[in-house]
């Protein structure tokens, strides 16, 4: 393998400690920072939403603060916070849906309807999973601890963070879809498929979350409610063997790049600097400073039309010092060319722990007056 170098690629130098402490560093620092950047690869693999087929959610013994909101202008701002929200926007709108009007009249028609939290008097269980692109499956179990008269299960999806061209702010908690179901007397399940509106897709899940709420059609008394999100299509790993796997490879990547690193480091540390110049009489010389392996110099040639007046071989030299070296040339036999300026040189060394090398060194020489 060969190393160009020219007379203006290398600074000489004296090693300082601080120059020493600084290579020995390279050694361990490339896989230093493939730890780190794997540990926080690590960290994102794990904290990816898992691949889900489907999606389980079961109500609790209370039911959760929510509340209902009748924007009429899209300058209403509906708060983006842990509070379950639900957005009624009007029909002509552009965020509106079909039964604003109904649930309006429902809940008394309020601007703002805020429903406390209470003990539940049924548990909800809801399975969710998609049919297709834009339509999705929902199975809901009921169990009732008290009796309840005209139940009414309402499965209602909310969008957040809605963009709307030319109008501001963003728009959170929009009710996209309103899906109404009496309820026979007793437990029961109930399965709907259901399709998305506006335009809405699979794509669009992590936007979306479905709010299933029982309560009373006459008197709008709430005995249970659950917000579940939507399955999440190759959002990442399914399992945990497939995060290992994952983290793996990427492990492998990082180690890899680490060591090609590495090498590189070991060839800038460890190889020799070569740059030529001249003396005060025109004639050139080579400066050797030795990185951290001991060199030794094989063999100095010179190409054509030169030749070496005084052979350049066997020099030992010690890790960590300078060596300057008179490089004595002249005209082969033959050539009338005294003009010629510019001496190619190559250096065979041996690097310990590196193995043989060839260094290109270009010199010049004053042409004789």
């Amino acid at each position: 393998m060969e190393i160009a170098n020219s007379m203006t690629i290398f600074m000489r130098h004296r090693f300082l400690a601080i120059d020493m402490q600084a290579d020995k560093v390279g050694a361990w620092a490339p896989f230093f920072v493939a730890f780190i950047l794997l540990s926080i690869a690590g960290w994102g693999i794990w904290i990816i939403p898992p691949h889900e087929g489907s999606i389980e959610t079961s109500s609790n013994e209370n039911l959760p603060r929510f509340v209902e909101h009748f924007p009429s202008d899209y300058s209403n701002e509906i708060p983006n916070d842990d509070v379950i929200r639900m957005a009624w926007h009007p029909e002509e709108s552009d965020l509106g849906v079909g039964k604003t009007v109904d649930r309006y009249v429902e809940l008394g028609e309020l601007q703002t309807v805020d429903h406390p939290s209470i003990p539940a008097n049924a548990t909800l269980q809801t399975t969710v999973t998609w049919t297709s692109q834009n339509m999705f499956n929902i199975t809901v179990k009921i169990n009732i601890s008290s009796e309840i008269e005209n139940g009414m299960l309402r499965i209602i999806l909310i969008e957040n963070e809605v963009e709307m061209f030319g109008r501001t702010p963003m728009q959170h908690a929009v009710v996209r879809l309103y899906d109404p179901t009496p309820l026979g007397e007793g437990n029961g399940t109930i399965n709907r498929e259901l399709g998305l509106t506006n335009g809405l897709t699979i794509n669009d899940a992590s936007r979306l979350q479905l709010v299933v709420l029982l309560s009373d059609w006459m008197t709008e008394e709430n005995h249970a409610l659950l917000v579940s999100d939507l399955p999440m299509d190759d959002s990442g790993p399914s399992e945990t063997g497939q995060r290992m796997s994952t983290l793996m490879g990427v492990g492998v990547i990082a180690l890899a790049l680490a060591a090609i690193v590495r090498a590189e480091w070991k060839r800038e540390v460890f190889l020799p600097k070569l740059r030529g110049s001249r003396d005060g009489e025109g004639e050139p010389i080579a400066y050797l400073r030795i990185g951290l392996r001991d060199v030794k110099i094989r063999e100095v040639r010179v190409l054509p039309p030169w030749k070496l007046v005084r052979g350049i071989r066997d020099i030992e030299l010690p890790a960590g010092t300078d060596k300057t070296i008179p490089v004595r040339v002249k005209l082969e036999k033959g050539q009338e060319d005294v003009n010629i300026r510019i001496i190619e040189t190559e250096w065979s060394i041996e690097v310990d722990e590196m193995g043989a090398w060839v260094l290109d060194l270009t010199l010049y020489k004053e042409p004789a007056t």
